[in-house]
């Protein structure tokens, strides 16, 4: 991330929060939770998470409770930390060492209901990174006693390996059986490597080589990865405005004391561990759903180094993993290669993600079109102990029914495709599913799901399915498939719709006629070529109009090629728009051509006063990209910010980012309030 020495603006709107303490870069992990933070959808929030702790009968004074939680943030920095913005757009940590107790948000019973009603209420305020510290309490009551405490705690400061550590010292804080002793002394700051020391090593250079092989990786996967895995995902405002924000996502969890039996009998008879076993199973199950042999996930792995193991923080990176389940595959060669692919993202999973996001946005301009990676695996890596030391009676464990439940999934962002967490409890294996609904049906996740189960218990009892291709298990099992109709085609390891493209393209005015089609390069890769009647001056228009369609219809993108044409032979001219079928022409397409719109000159002045906050001052060129402008994703959030204070709203970070002209961007400004200025 490049330090900025000057100021935004004389006006700045960014300013400190009035506390006193150590001020420290931010670490690389935390920069993707400060980054999410200023994506506005649809409202602006931090990623949460949970920590309760049942108490035993009859409970305790909440008293006692309170000073077990300020004992606890006393002795972890993170959890007394806030994530300013400092003048030149460069967001720091910022370590208060003297803090007002949370107060406990209070619900008497104590029934599972009352737990999670208390869950619910503190989770949906939102919650400022900047000026609220990262802890909510919350608990339920047992007449005047606690029985259950609830933490809610911002993602930027604890990841799921703080957990434990956490439970631990408030049991140990609380008197309770199992606290752990200190790993440390008492005083403030004692406890293992803390959050601000890693930031500031990460920024002394001795990390930067490590970095930049990193972030070469990266580009490798970002320029050969699918456009979007899912081309047929559509956010929810734009399937359906009116749909609330609790409504993105479908979750169904599997419990299957089977799949558990299995690879308990699997674990000394096999080179792939279970989690290479599951992320197979899974890139063969996203393959077959999308309609695409190439998958890229991104693998939530706990990847802490050595010295943050038993540290309080935001530690882990996700690593960029690129497989290719090829229909001819065998399920032997696909782990291997998985296998493989996992270790090689996990050695490359520590990079600034600012950089990385800086990085993403020049490959899509490269590219001509945006890089979606939304497909999400997450396997514990407590397989082997729980396989090896499993929660039930000595011997063999007791063979249950699959259990599939329908669960509640609170996640306001939409940046996620598909994301399956996978872990062993209690003598069962659960999968875990959080799915996008618009790529998948209710009953398609749950043959998805029956699928990899049933696969991962053959493959235990019957050795040679190892030999079985990838199209052979799909069939076998019943995984959900992608069908596309005659008019899409596959190019840059993506799907495309072409009948809708060219639809987009003769949407453009001073175009007569367009078909699109593929045509062997001399390489022999295929390209996207646009055949169009119409004056070549146009070019440029046409490209931002796709552009600007290509933000919210995924199944398009630019052609790689043009041909000129007086007319078009009559099979290839483009059919007209069925109802109801997006056409390119609302409102992306007026967005990337709304200069004849009233007001649109003093929103456009409006925006690049805004943008040349990020490029020092010098002229912005609307019918350029941000990102070969010099722009960058760490003054992203400040460039929206000083468009709202100028009257406008509607553009995020992320289209500021995007491959398209920064015209396009403009055309999304929206009056923000009565004194908008030019």
């Amino acid at each position: 991330m490049v330090q900025r020495e000057d100021l935004l603006t004389p006006d700045n709107d960014v300013v400190a929060p009035p506390r006193e303490g150590a001020r420290a870069p931010l670490m690389w992990s935390q920069e993707m939770y400060w980054y999410a933070y200023h994506l506005p959808l649809p409202v602006v929030d931090s990623a949460k998470i949970q920590l309760t702790v049942p108490l035993p009968d009859p409970g305790l004074a909440e008293d006692v409770v309170l000073d077990a939680v300020r004992r606890l943030m006393t002795r972890h920095e993170a959890l007394r930390t806030l994530y300013p913005t400092d003048p030149t757009g460069t967001p720091y940590q910022l370590v208060v060492d003297r803090f007002d107790d949370p107060v406990p948000l209070r619900r008497r019973g104590n029934e599972p209901e009352d737990v999670e009603a208390v869950f619910h209420d503190l989770f949906l305020s939102p919650m400022d990174q900047a000026t609220e510290l990262p802890v909510r309490v919350g608990c339920t009551l047992n007449g005047e006693r606690v029985a259950t405490l609830v933490l809610l705690l911002n993602h930027i400061s604890a990841d799921a390996a703080s957990l434990p550590l956490l439970r631990a010292d408030l049991k140990r804080y609380l008197g309770l059986p199992d606290g752990q002793p200190p790993t440390a002394p008492e005083p403030a700051g004692a406890t293992a490597t803390q959050p601000a020391t890693v930031a500031r090593q990460q920024r002394s250079g001795t990390r930067d080589s490590a970095q930049l092989k990193a972030l070469r990786y990266c580009r490798g996967v970002l320029e050969s990865a699918p456009g979007v895995q899912f081309p047929r995902f559509r956010t929810v405002s734009v399937v359906d405005p009116a749909n609330g924000i609790e409504s993105h996502y479908r979750r169904v969890s599997l419990q299957s004391s089977q799949l558990f039996a299995a690879f308990r009998r699997m674990r000394e008879g096999t080179d792939f561990s279970v989690p290479a076993q599951i992320s197979a199973a899974f890139t063969m199950a996203v393959a077959a759903l999308s309609g695409n042999p190439r998958t890229v996930v991104k693998m939530n792995l706990s990847n802490r180094f050595r010295e943050v193991r038993d540290s309080v923080g935001c530690f882990f990176q996700e690593a960029l993993v690129s497989v290719d389940p090829l229909p001819g595959a065998t399920v032997h060669e696909l782990m291997a290669a998985t296998k493989k692919r996992i270790f090689v993202g996990a050695r490359h999973a520590q990079y600034s993600y600012l950089a990385f996001r800086d990085l993403k946005a020049e490959v899509e301009s490269e590219r001509g079109r945006t890089v979606r990676l939304g497909t999400i695996l997450n396997c514990s890596d407590q397989f082997a102990t729980r396989l090896a030391k499993p929660n039930v009676p000595e011997g063999t464990p007791e063979i249950r029914p699959r259990l599939l439940k329908n669960l509640e999934c609170l996640w306001r962002d939409e940046y996620t495709d598909l994301c399956l967490k996978s872990f062993a409890a209690d003598g069962e294996v659960v999968l875990d599913l959080v799915a996008h609904r618009s790529v998948i049906e209710q009953d398609e996740i749950e043959r998805m799901l029956v699928g990899m189960e049933r696969f991962l218990i053959a493959l235990s009892e019957e050795p040679h399915l190892a030999d079985a291709t990838v199209t052979e298990v799909v069939e076998r099992f019943g995984f959900p498939v992608a069908s596309y109709g005659e008019e899409w085609v596959h190019v840059d390891h993506s799907w495309v719709d072409t009948a809708k493209l060219a639809r987009v393209i003769r949407s453009v005015a001073g175009v007569g006629a367009a078909s699109v089609g593929l045509v062997e390069r001399p390489s022999g890769e295929p390209a996207l070529v646009a055949r169009l009647v119409a004056d070549p001056s146009i070019r440029a228009e046409v490209e931002a109009h796709v552009l600007a369609v290509a933000r919210e219809e995924l199944d398009v993108m630019c052609p790689h090629a043009y041909v000129w044409c007086d007319a078009l032979p009559d099979a290839d001219a483009s059919p007209p728009a069925e109802d109801g079928e997006p056409a390119g022409t609302g409102t992306p397409a007026e967005a990337g051509s709304g200069s004849d719109r009233p007001g649109a000159e003093a929103r456009d002045r409006a925006f690049a006063a805004a943008v040349s906050l990020a490029l020092r001052g010098a002229p912005v060129d609307l019918d350029s990209c941000y990102v070969r402008q010099g722009g960058t994703a760490v003054m992203a959030p400040a460039v929206v910010r000083r468009l709202d204070r100028l009257g406008y709203t509607g553009p995020t970070p992320d289209d500021l980012l995007g491959p398209w002209p920064l015209r396009v961007v403009a055309g999304l400004c929206v009056p923000g309030r009565d004194e908008a200025a030019g």
